[in-house]
């Protein structure tokens, strides 16, 4: 199916949850070059792939002229109600969320996600619309670069980071991968585990360039509405950040009152709409981490909607 080669992390354990099949409409939120979207498909089952890389929806759209059960959009999983009312249908009966940059989008330099090898520092994953992250590093003062480097990063030394990456950027505006790593390498001890480094900075800036948390949290409070009772949703995160999300949506999501436990009776109203399907997060066996690395920090969680708690039809 794909117009290049790309291998589906945790497929086995993502079809076994999602359970897809014929007569069955999913979402795939992140449709990249199609990997878990074919295996959807090969199962019988109708398929919408959303996606904000032009490259990706343009490889969707060459595919779907021979598969009509495969519609393609280019938009966030943010909007899902309003990707499902374009495509008409009511509701879904799965959603599968792969989190993350994909390693195409790192292996490309024009995109800038990586500081392996040179490119614009752009970080986004629509580069039609958006602030480029060399803008947000002009824009950003160094308070505010130190807390998006600490709460993105999850770096401790966010605060001198930030101060020399301000720093090599006053005589000149950061506008390449290679400006931006010799900034951040320049400005660590030799014994620094560098590339550890770069990579926090690198994803720091991605996520806030994209706005990938918000995006994340919008995406699953509007799960409920999209999926059908008893339909399933499964999302892939590749970090702690994500995971957290997620694990606390759920958590919230399973119980039927929110109010502290201080309070004897229930005055929030909350009522529980899913149910959890993996105690703790699924993740990839030797074997697959040995043939696919992406796979290795890969932490699945799934749930099923309640009766009565997903849109209307």
């Amino acid at each position: 199916m794909n117009d290049r080669k790309h291998v589906p992390v945790l497929k086995d354990e993502v079809l076994g949850l999602l359970e897809p099949g014929p007569g069955r409409r999913f979402v795939d939120g992140t449709f990249g070059f199609g990997g878990h979207s074919d295996l959807l498909l090969a199962a019988g089952a109708e398929v919408l792939g959303l996606d904000l890389d032009e490259e990706a929806v343009a490889a969707c759209r060459r595919i779907s002229t021979d598969r009509p059960r495969l519609h393609c959009q280019r938009r966030s999983f943010s909007d899902l109600e309003a990707a499902l009312v374009e495509v008409g249908w009511p509701q879904i009966d799965g959603l599968l969320l792969d989190l993350g940059v994909s390693s195409r989008q790192l292996d490309d330099p024009a995109k800038g996600f990586s500081y392996r090898a040179d490119g614009p520092l752009d970080l986004r994953f629509d580069q039609q619309h958006g602030r480029p992250a060399h803008a947000l590093l002009v824009e950003v003062d160094e308070t505010e670069l130190a807390r998006i480097l600490r709460d993105f990063g999850e770096d401790r030394g966010a605060r001198g980071l930030a101060r020399a990456i301000k720093g090599a950027g006053r005589t000149e505006p950061l506008r390449t991968t290679a400006q931006l790593t010799a900034a951040v390498t320049e400005a660590l001890p030799k014994t620094a585990p560098v590339n550890a480094i770069l990579s926090r900075v690198f994803q720091a800036l991605r996520i806030a360039v994209n706005e990938e948390l918000t995006v994340l949290e919008a995406a699953l409070d509007q799960a409920v509405s999209v999926l059908a009772p008893g339909g399933r949703l499964a999302v892939i995160a590749y970090h702690s950040l994500e995971d957290r999300i997620v694990k606390r949506w759920l958590d919230r999501e399973r119980r039927d009152c929110l109010c502290p436990p201080a309070i004897p009776e229930c005055r929030c109203g909350h009522r529980a709409t899913v149910r959890v399907l993996t105690r703790r997060p699924v993740t990839a066996g030797v074997e697959e981490i040995r043939t696919n690395t992406r796979a290795r920090s890969a932490k699945l969680r799934g749930a099923e909607i309640l009766p009565d708690t997903g849109g209307s039809s």
